[in-house]
């Protein structure tokens, strides 16, 4: 009897155990891969500090730049149908950071919501304005950083959050007061 125990025992274990490993996705195995397709269409971004073009509108430019995202199943198999769970990646949020610190961290909310198999676009922000106008006068070349951008979002589930992904990617950013004219198209 006691040893019908044990073996029951057992067997309830290596049931638990292999639920434990097999079991639903986590932030590290998702069902989902967000990747970002490309930041600023893949060129340099050129930061201007002040914009003198028209000395009645004299401004400081905000840094915006255009994002595609890209929602493939992780294992590489067929898009999931619309509408069913698992069926979408929400972006929620970014973060950027400079190799050289030339521009403080920054981090900005946003609602991009991915189709599988699909692409999606957005724009963000990558530095604050304030910092730019603290800048003017105080370079006297060109600076050139790496900006790394991280992406956090979910994979939705049927009607509430599921996994977590994330996507990272990096910028070459040049800051400097570039003769107001509109370097970045």
């Amino acid at each position: 009897m006691k040893c019908t125990r044990a073996v029951l025992a057992g067997m309830a274990m290596t049931g638990v155990t292999a639920l434990f490993f097999i079991g639903g996705c986590t932030h590290e195995s998702t069902r989902a891969d967000l990747s970002v397709v490309s930041v600023n269409e893949g060129a340099t971004y050129y930061s201007d500090l002040i914009n003198e073009a028209d000395s009645s509108h004299i401004f400081i430019p905000v840094d915006q730049v255009a994002v595609t995202f890209a929602n493939k199943p992780h294992d590489g198999s067929a898009a999931v149908a619309p509408g069913t769970g698992f069926s979408e990646i929400v972006v929620t949020d970014y973060t950027v950071t400079y190799s050289n610190g030339v521009f403080s961290p920054l981090s900005g909310g946003m609602n991009v919501t991915v189709p599988s198999g699909g692409t999606a676009d957005a724009f963000i922000t990558i530095s604050n304005p304030s910092e730019k106008g603290a800048l003017l006068g105080t370079i006297t070349s060109t600076i050139t950083s790496t900006a790394t951008i991280v992406f956090t979002g979910y994979l939705r589930a049927t009607d509430s959050y599921g996994d977590y992904v994330k996507a990272k990617c990096y910028l070459t950013v040049q800051v400097d007061n570039f003769g107001d004219s509109d370097v970045n198209k």
